[in-house]
C-alpha cells in the first residue's frame, strides 16, 4: 500500500512538473503570440500603404490607418462601404472582373490603377493589388488588398501629358514650320506644316544626314547661286553660327516644287537631353517674295512711266523739298533731274513754273487733303491751259508723308475741246446752230426780253411732204434741199432773230418782236414764202411748203421747253388744217392739248390696270362661207371715248408701243385659249402702227412674242396702212419680206384713203389688200365707189393677192362683191365685234349652220 502511494505521490509529482513545465511552456507561446499580434498590427497601422481584409462580398472587414486617411473616412465609417461603393464607375467593371477570375482560381492574385471616391466627393488614384484568402479545405475565405497611394503621380503624369498636348497643339497650329535636331543632328520632332513644306508623309521619311538632304533638295540664294549643303541653316546651327531669316530658294528634286524659305534657328539647352536642340523655324515666304518682287517691277515702270509722261510729276517731301522729278518736268524746267534733287518749293523763280504749285504743295501738307487748280501759264509760245493736282501720301497715322505735284498741260485738247463744241452746237448738214445751243441762246433772249418787258415768238417749222423727195430722188436730193432751205430762212430772218434745224425736216426760230405785237406772224410769212419758192436740183425743179405753229413768251409761258411743245403742238394743227399755213397757240388749242394729257393719262392708268380689251370680228370667205381668220380690235371698256381717237393719242405720246405688246400679248393668249377649247388654229389679225411698224427689231419681237405664247408663225396676222409702209418703202420692203418668210400673213389695211404708189405696191411682199369701209357703204349709190372697187378687185387678182371688203352690212352688197370677185368679205352682216369667250359660241353655231 505504502509502495502504491509512494509510487502515486511519485506519479502525482511528475504530473505537477510536467504540468507546471507546460504552464511554462504556455505563458511563453503566449508571450511569443500576443509579440507577434504586436508585430503585425503595428505592421498593419503603420504600413505606408493601405491594407484591408475584404468579405468576400465587398465589404471592408479590417482596415488600416493609411487607407482611412487616404479615403477620407473613420475605421467605423469604412467598414459600413463596399469596395464596389468607393470606387469609380468607369473603373468598377474591370475590377469586378479580375475579382471573378481571383474566386475561380484562374489566378492568384491582381494588380489594377483605379480611381477611388473620397468621403469629399474627390477622387483619388490607387495602386491595387488583392490576393484571395483560402481555408484549410481550400475555400474562399476573404480578400487582401493592398492599395498605394499613386494619385500625385498620375496628376503628374497627366499634367505632363496636358502640356506636352499643349505644346503639340501648338507646334501644330502654327503655318510656320517647326524642326528639332539633336545636337548631333537627329531628327527629333517635325510639326505638319514643316511636314508639308517639304512634302514628307511621315517623320520617319526624313533623313537629316547631308548626304541624304542633298539628294532630295537643293538650295540656292534668291539670285540663283547654289548654297552648298555645309551652308544650310542646319548645317550652320549646328556649328554653333546664328540664323536668322536666312532667305533661300528650296526645291525638291522629285517633285520639282520650288518655293522660297525665310530660315531662322536657335540652340536651346534641355535638362532631359544630353547637348543643346537645335530648332528651325521655317516660313514659306514665296507669295510674299513674289509680291515684294513684283512691286519693286512695279515700281521700276512706275518710274519709267513717269520718266516718260507728257505730265510734270514732282514728288516733294514733308519739308517742301523735291524728292523726285520726271523729265518732263526737268525739261519745263531746263535742268537736269539731279540738280532739282533737295530744292524747296520757295527757291524757284516767280516765273519758274513751281510757282504754279507752291500754294497747293503747302496747303496739301497742312490739309492732308487733295487739291487741285486750273491755271494759265504764259511761255514764249504762248499761254497754256495748265491743270494742277496735289495729291498727299500719307503714313499710317495719316500725317502727310510726301505731296505729289502732277500738272497736265490741256491747252491742245481745250482747243480741239472748243472746235468740238462748236461743232456740237451746229447741225453738221446745214450749218445752223441746233437744239444743244437752242436752249442756251432761249436763256439769254428771254432774259433780254423780260428786262424791256417785250415778248419772244417761238416759231416750229416742219417742212410739208418732204419725206417723198428722199423716196423719189433720192437722199443726196433732200439733204441738198434742206440745205437750200436752211439758208433761205436764215437770209430771211432780221439781224435779231435766229434759226435752228431741231432735225429731220424741223426747224424753229427765236423772234424778239421789239415793239411790233405781229412780229412773230411776219417773219413767219417771210419764211414760208422763202420756203416756198421752187428747187432746182441739176435739172429737176421741186416745190415745197411748210407748216408753222408760233407760242409767244411770256403769253403762254416762261419755260423754252413749254414753248416749243405749244409751238409743236399748233404745227400739228396747221397741218390738219390742210399744211401750208400759220397756227397761233391758242387757249382752245391748249384746251385740247389738256384732253389729249388726260386721256394719255388714261391710257398709262389702262395699261397699268389692264381695262383695255379685244374684241374680234371675223373674215368670212365669199366662196364657203368658212371663218378664214378674225380681226382683233382694241377697246376701252367703261371709258367712253372711241380707239380712233385714243389710238391717235397714243401714237401721238409714244405710248402706242406700250399698247401695241399689249394687244400683240393678249391675242397670243386668245389664240391659245380658242385651241383648248376645242377650235382650230384661227388666225388672229392684229392692227399695227406706223411707229411700232418703223422699229428695226420689230420682226424680233414679233417673233419672240409668239415664241413666249408657243403660237405658230401661221397663227399670227398683221394689218397695216398705206401710211406706215409708204414712210419708208426699202425698210417696208426689207421687213415684210422677213415676216412672210417666218409665215406670217400681212393686210393692207383702209387701201384706197392713204398716199399710195403703185409702183411701189407692186414691189411690195403682201397678201391681202382690205378695201376700206367708205367705199363699201356708198357702193349701192354711189357708182364712183363701186368703180373704185371694182379697180380695186382686178388689181388685186393682177397682183395675185386676196381681197377682203370691210363694213358690210347687206347681203345684197355680199352678192355684189361675190359677183365681181372679192375673196373675202367682214362686217357686221356676218358678225359684230365680240369678246373672245363670245366668239367661241358663235363660232360653233356659225360652223353647224354651214353643214
Amino acid at each position: 500500500m505504502e509502495q502504491r502511494i509512494a509510487k502515486l505521490e511519485k506519479m502525482l509529482e511528475e504530473k505537477c512538473n510536467s504540468l507546471a513545465s507546460a504552464q511554462t511552456a504556455l505563458t511563453d507561446e503566449k508571450a511569443r503570440l500576443d509579440e507577434i499580434a504586436r508585430v503585425y498590427q503595428t505592421t498593419f497601422e503603420l504600413a505606408a500603404v493601405g491594407i484591408a481584409h475584404i468579405t468576400l462580398d465587398g465589404k471592408w472587414l479590417r482596415v488600416n490607418t493609411f487607407l482611412c486617411d487616404m479615403l477620407g473616412f473613420s475605421r467605423e465609417e469604412l467598414q459600413t462601404k463596399t469596395f464596389q461603393e468607393l470606387t469609380h464607375p468607369d473603373d468598377l467593371a474591370t475590377d469586378l472582373k479580375l475579382v471573378d477570375e481571383l474566386l475561380a482560381g484562374q489566378r492568384k492574385s491582381y494588380s489594377l490603377e483605379k480611381r477611388y471616391l473620397k468621403k469629399n466627393g474627390e477622387l483619388v488614384w490607387g495602386n491595387l493589388t488583392v490576393s484571395l484568402v483560402r481555408d484549410a479545405r481550400g475555400l474562399p475565405v476573404h480578400f487582401i488588398s493592398i492599395v498605394e497611394d499613386i494619385d500625385a503621380r498620375v496628376r503628374a503624369t497627366a499634367q505632363v501629358d496636358q502640356s506636352r498636348a499643349h505644346l503639340k497643339a501648338v507646334l501644330d497650329s502654327l503655318s510656320e514650320g517647326v524642326i528639332v535636331f539633336s545636337h548631333q543632328g537627329e531628327l527629333l520632332e517635325a510639326n505638319p506644316a514643316a511636314m508639308r513644306l517639304f512634302e514628307y508623309e511621315s517623320q520617319s521619311n526624313i533623313n537629316s544626314a547631308p548626304t541624304a538632304l542633298t539628294d532630295s533638295f537643293e538650295a540656292c540664294t534668291l539670285d540663283g547661286e547654289p548654297v552648298p549643303v555645309e551652308d544650310w541653316p542646319i548645317s550652320k546651327l549646328l556649328r554653333g553660327e546664328a540664323v536668322v531669316n536666312a532667305e533661300l530658294i528650296v526645291r525638291r528634286r522629285d517633285s520639282g516644287r520650288r518655293w522660297v524659305a525665310s530660315v531662322s534657328g536657335t540652340l536651346v539647352d534641355s535638362p532631359a537631353v544630353a547637348g543643346p536642340l537645335a530648332v528651325l523655324t521655317i516660313k514659306d515666304i514665296t507669295k510674299r517674295w513674289k509680291a515684294q518682287t513684283a512691286l519693286r517691277m512695279s515700281e521700276e515702270r512706275l518710274r519709267l512711266a513717269f520718266d516718260h509722261i507728257p505730265d510734270m510729276v514732282v514728288i516733294y517731301d514733308a519739308g517742301q523739298r523735291i524728292q523726285y522729278v520726271n523729265l518732263a518736268a526737268a525739261y519745263s524746267m531746263r535742268k537736269h533731274p539731279m540738280h532739282l534733287i533737295g530744292q524747296h518749293v520757295r527757291e524757284g523763280s516767280p516765273q519758274s513754273i513751281c510757282a504754279v504749285w507752291e500754294d497747293l504743295v503747302i496747303e496739301t501738307l497742312a490739309s492732308a487733303m487733295e487739291q487741285a487748280k486750273d491755271v494759265e501759264f504764259p511761255t514764249d509760245k504762248g499761254l497754256r491751259n495748265l491743270r494742277v493736282t496735289c495729291v498727299p501720301i500719307t503714313e499710317g497715322d495719316q500725317s502727310v508723308r510726301e505731296v505729289m505735284v502732277i500738272c497736265h498741260d490741256y491747252s491742245e485738247r481745250r482747243h480741239a475741246e472748243e472746235r468740238i463744241r462748236q461743232a456740237a452746237l451746229h447741225d453738221p448738214l446745214t450749218g445752223l446752230p441746233n437744239r444743244a445751243l437752242l436752249f442756251e441762246y432761249a436763256r439769254h433772249i428771254f432774259a433780254g426780253a423780260k428786262r424791256s418787258r417785250q415778248e419772244v415768238s417761238v416759231l416750229f417749222i416742219d417742212l410739208d411732204r418732204f419725206k417723198p423727195i428722199n423716196d423719189i430722188h433720192g437722199h443726196e436730193a433732200g439733204d441738198a434741199v434742206l440745205r437750200q432751205v436752211a439758208s433761205r430762212l436764215k437770209s430771211s430772218i432780221r439781224g435779231e432773230d435766229i434759226v435752228f434745224r431741231l432735225g429731220g425736216d424741223e426747224f424753229l426760230a427765236l423772234v424778239p418782236h421789239r415793239d411790233d405785237a405781229h412780229s412773230g406772224e411776219k417773219v413767219a410769212q417771210h419764211l414760208m414764202e422763202a420756203v416756198n419758192r421752187p428747187y432746182r436740183l441739176g435739172s429737176i425743179e421741186l416745190t415745197l411748203s411748210c407748216s408753222i405753229g408760233i407760242s409767244i413768251y411770256p403769253q403762254d409761258d416762261v419755260e423754252i421747253d413749254t414753248l416749243i411743245g405749244y409751238a409743236d403742238a399748233a404745227m400739228y394743227v396747221a397741218k390738219q388744217m390742210g399744211r401750208n399755213t400759220i397756227q397761233l397757240y391758242t387757249s382752245s388749242l391748249a384746251k385740247r392739248v389738256y384732253m389729249q394729257s388726260i386721256i394719255e393719262d388714261g391710257i398709262k392708268n389702262a395699261l397699268k390696270h389692264d381695262e383695255f380689251s379685244l374684241c374680234y370680228q371675223p373674215l368670212i370667205d365669199m366662196g364657203s362661207n368658212q371663218v378664214v381668220s378674225v380681226e382683233a380690235l382694241l377697246r376701252w371698256p367703261g371709258n367712253g371715248i372711241g380707239p380712233e381717237r385714243f389710238v391717235r393719242v397714243a401714237e401721238a405720246t409714244g405710248l402706242i408701243e406700250r399698247l401695241g405688246e399689249w394687244v400683240f400679248s393678249r391675242a397670243c393668249r386668245q389664240h391659245s385659249a380658242w385651241i383648248g377649247e376645242g377650235l382650230p388654229a384661227i388666225p388672229i389679225a392684229v392692227n399695227v402702227s406706223p411707229m411700232q411698224f418703223r422699229k428695226r427689231d420689230f420682226a424680233s419681237y414679233l417673233e419672240s412674242t409668239l415664241q413666249d405664247h408657243c403660237v405658230a408663225s401661221k397663227g399670227m396676222q398683221i394689218e397695216l396702212t398705206e401710211t406706215a409702209v409708204m414712210e419708208d418703202i426699202d425698210h417696208a420692203i426689207s421687213l415684210l419680206n422677213k415676216l412672210r418668210s417666218n409665215g406670217i400673213k400681212i393686210s393692207l389695211d383702209d387701201f384706197g384713203t392713204g398716199y399710195s404708189s403703185l409702183n411701189y405696191l407692186s414691189r411690195l411682199p403682201l397678201d391681202k389688200i382690205k378695201v376700206d369701209k367708205s367705199f363699201v357703204h356708198r357702193l349701192q349709190h354711189d357708182n364712183a365707189s363701186r368703180a373704185i372697187i371694182e379697180a380695186i378687185i382686178a388689181l388685186g387678182r393682177t397682183l395675185q393677192l386676196e381681197i377682203v371688203a370691210e363694213g358690210i352690212e347687206s347681203d345684197a352688197v355680199v352678192k355684189y362683191l361675190r359677183g365681181h370677185g372679192c375673196h373675202q368679205a367682214q362686217g357686221y352682216h356676218f358678225c359684230k365685234p365680240i369678246a373672245g369667250d363670245q366668239f367661241v359660241t358663235w363660232y360653233r353655231e356659225h360652223a353647224a349652220s354651214l353643214h
